[in-house]
């Protein structure tokens, strides 16, 4: 008969790679959390019984409401000791932080060593396990360094110059489950860490590598960041850093890898360019269906604007770009850079306000100098929209552009941008767009479209999603077309 071990947090990213990790070593897990209806902080001792083990997972990176570093990372451990008491569990494995220490300035450092004083005062057989920085599949760590890269420019922590010794998820998960099986652990505190140290400089250059993306890295002082990270915290409720990460961070995460390798047989996975890229790949594969659906919108737009003559370009332009949204988002590799988000949205909104003050001022300042026969152009682009109500513009709009984007960023830039490298790709996507525009037989729409289709171009890029750019294009021409009109 397997031995039952409950795991406190087995539904997160660490939690999903312990229950695997003990179920292939011969234990049968018990996945514990708030999905499964385990409250950690008032434990159920009922839902103990019967296990022969427990591994505390629960830990937290942010506060939110109740969960606070004091709750989670003392509290919660008091009363799950009190509750395998009651059950008569006797092994504990507590999963902690290389960086646990009594500190009564960084409380996620202090909650973490009274969270470790507590076990060790429990009576129970405990090990403690410490990680340092945990990289794998489905973690935030490493979607969140592609994220914070893509727009080109990083902002280092410091100089960049602080150690860490990134580990695999999977050898924390080994480490875990053999400790369960080796009682030579009771009673002992092991670093699970990778093989060597590396600067955070490095790190970032090795995931910017794995991904494909080329950014300058800039130093920017802790106490700016520290002050960032507070204000992302308070502001977004899924910020993609916060103070202790920060802090964590700036001092490095280190620790000795030998005592784990000697005692669980841990031998931690180099941290590299390819084992990165395994994890943040997700490139837009090379069918003939991409590069055919870009020919096909580019003839759609010629084919729309063949009866402008007969004053149906706005209607014809919808009813060809329609056909063409379903098609795109038929593809899988279009819909998995649709995610909708406040801080996504936000971005379209404020970068369409930008554009849309740069839009005027270039009509106002510039181009009834350099090109007087702007104005007449703008006229006859109003005049494609005369006789329709806004009742059918506002919805046909919301097509098209939707279409737009999903072609011209989610597939044409997209590919452009593997071929010819990302800046490279943005500015062909935008030329490409551009180009297409031609068949409008209106030089000012060809214009706007490169500047505008620019912008796009590296909104796509710096998010690597659709919806900012997919906003910021909408805000825009309904500033220009509905708001305030350019004549």
């Amino acid at each position: 008969m397997r031995a039952r071990v409950a795991v406190v947090g087995g539904t997160g990213f660490l939690g999903r790679h312990v229950v695997a990790a003990l179920a292939g070593s011969g234990f049968e897990p018990v996945p514990l959390s708030r999905r499964t209806g385990f409250d950690a902080l008032a434990p159920d001792a009922q839902a103990l019984k019967g296990c022969d083990a427990v591994v505390n997972l629960a830990g937290i990176k942010r506060e939110r409401g109740g969960q606070t570093f004091e709750t989670v990372h003392v509290v919660l451990v008091e009363r799950l000791v009190a509750a395998m008491r009651s059950a008569g569990v006797a092994r504990l494995v507590h999963v902690s932080v290389v960086v646990a220490r009594a500190d009564a300035t960084r409380p996620y450092h202090d909650t973490k060593h009274r969270g470790e004083q507590a076990v060790r005062a429990s009576g129970l057989d405990w090990t403690i396990l410490r990680p340092g920085l945990v990289y794998g599949d489905g973690d935030d760590l490493l979607s969140n360094l592609v994220a914070l890269l893509r727009p080109g420019v990083f902002p280092l922590v410091g100089r960049g110059a602080s150690l860490l010794m990134p580990i695999d998820v999977r050898d924390v998960a080994t480490g875990i489950a053999a400790s369960l099986h080796r009682p030579t652990s009771i009673a002992k505190a092991y670093d699970l860490v990778g093989p060597e140290r590396t600067s955070y400089r490095e790190v970032v250059r090795t995931v910017a590598k794995a991904a494909g993306i080329r950014s300058l890295l800039v130093p920017v002082p802790c106490t700016v960041l520290r002050a960032g990270a507070a204000a992302m915290e308070w502001i977004l409720p899924d910020r993609p850093a916060t103070g202790s990460q920060v802090a964590m961070l700036e001092e490095g995460l280190v620790g000795d890898p030998a005592p784990a390798r000697a005692d669980l047989g841990v031998e931690p996975r180099p941290f590299t360019v390819e084992a990165v890229r395994a994890l943040v790949g997700g490139a837009l594969p090379e069918t003939p269906v991409l590069p055919a659906l870009a020919i096909l919108a580019t003839a759609a737009v010629f084919v729309a604007y063949a009866f402008r003559a007969a004053r149906m370009p706005w209607i014809s332009m919808t009813f060809s770009m329609a056909p063409l949204l379903v098609a795109a988002l038929a593809l899988s590799s279009v819909r998995s850079h649709v995610r909708p988000s406040a801080l996504r949205v936000a971005a379209g909104l404020g970068a369409g306000a930008l554009l849309w003050l740069c839009t005027h001022a270039v009509v106002r300042f510039v181009l009834p100098t350099l090109w007087p026969p702007w104005a007449h152009h703008a006229r006859v682009l109003y005049g494609w929209q005369r006789g329709l109500p806004v009742a059918v513009l506002l919805p046909t709009l919301v097509v098209i552009v939707a279409a737009e984007e999903a072609v011209w960023r989610g597939i044409a830039t997209r590919l452009s941008m593997q071929r010819l490298g990302r800046w490279r790709g943005v500015l062909a996507g935008a030329a490409i767009y551009a180009l297409a525009h031609v068949a409008t037989g209106n030089p000012l729409v060809v214009l706007a479209a490169a500047g505008a289709g620019l912008v796009w171009s590296w909104l796509y890029a710096a998010t690597d999603d659709l919806v900012a750019p997919f906003v910021c294009h909408l805000a825009w021409d309904v500033a220009i077309l509905f708001v305030a009109p350019l004549v």
